[in-house]
């Protein structure tokens, strides 16, 4: 098969041109706002794990730290599927340049894609849920006991460095949310493009 010349690439539709220029800007900015709330999230989780803490245990003698599994399990697990939905809005970028081609992909292909990058952000954002809710149930625990700290029992009030464990986690469900938004705009965009 011989090799098309430029001026023999017949150029997009103003439709598809369209299309185009959605999954480039709607990638890029979907992948810039995802990499700075993933590296403060991350950032943030790393802090916990470096900054000696007294761990401190509950009358039956269990430690209601929010920086104990499961909360800090799942908000890492929710960071690394951000850096998945990273990656997949990289790919859109990708995508918005093999539309361009001659052997451009199909509407059913390139939905499909979409599809794929909602799933990453919907199962990264239902972990996150759940680690943010272990978290502040560790608090909500640990708050409440240090109001008999006085009556002989634990010190046990929540510290600023808990805090930090719980923005972590808002900032993972921003980008999972940014993530959701950036592909349900592509997946919108894609219903006025022709087969």
């Amino acid at each position: 098969m011989r090799d098309l010349k430029e001026s023999e690439i017949e150029p997009p539709s103003p439709g598809l041109q369209k299309v185009i220029n959605a999954f480039r800007i709607w990638g890029w900015s979907g992948f810039w706002i995802q990499i700075v709330l993933g590296v403060i999230s991350t950032i943030l989780l790393l802090q916990l794990l470096f900054v000696r803490r007294n761990p401190v245990p509950n009358s039956i003698g269990v430690e209601t730290s929010p920086a104990t599994l499961p909360g800090l399990g799942f908000a890492w697990i929710g960071l690394a599927m951000v850096a998945a939905s990273i990656l997949w809005n990289f790919r859109y970028t990708m995508i918005s340049k093999k539309l361009r081609s001659p052997d451009r992909p199909s509407k059913a292909q390139t939905i499909l894609q979409l599809k794929i990058g909602l799933i990453f952000s919907l199962v990264g954002l239902l972990i996150t849920l759940l680690a943010t809710g272990a978290i502040v149930g560790a608090l909500t625990v640990r708050s409440q006991q240090g109001s008999f700290a006085g009556a002989g029992g634990f010190n046990l009030t929540v510290q600023p460095l808990d805090f930090q464990i719980i923005q972590a986690s808002l900032n993972t469900i921003l980008a999972h949310y940014v993530g959701l938004f950036v592909s349900l705009a592509l997946l919108n965009q894609m219903g006025d493009r022709p087969n």
